[in-house]
């Protein structure tokens, strides 16, 4: 008799911030930074309150702006991972 074991996914998505992109986030100044972050985590907890009881095997990407920052981010959903793809701040705005 063979077991079968399934690993359940996470509860919630991981928010990832690549080190290539560390230095944009960094120079952003302080209340933008944290207005950028909190959009990302609140984005992650939404699509894990979304897809609650679906199987999905997606990973699509999206395009938002927050404060003046155009952020690409990419959804893998099979990993439960929120990655920062992109980080533009328009300074003249600010």
């Amino acid at each position: 008799m063979s077991t079968v074991r399934f690993s359940p996914r996470p509860q919630a998505f991981t928010v990832l911030i690549p080190r290539a992109l560390q230095p944009a986030m960094n120079a952003l100044p302080t209340e933008v930074r944290q207005r950028v972050l909190a959009e990302l985590f609140h984005l992650a907890a939404r699509t894990t309150q979304e897809r609650a009881g679906e199987a999905s095997s997606f990973t699509y990407a999206l395009r938002l702006e927050v404060s003046d920052c155009v952020v690409s981010v990419e959804m893998d959903d099979p990993r439960s991972r929120l990655m920062l793809t992109g980080l533009a701040w328009n300074r003249l705005h600010s």
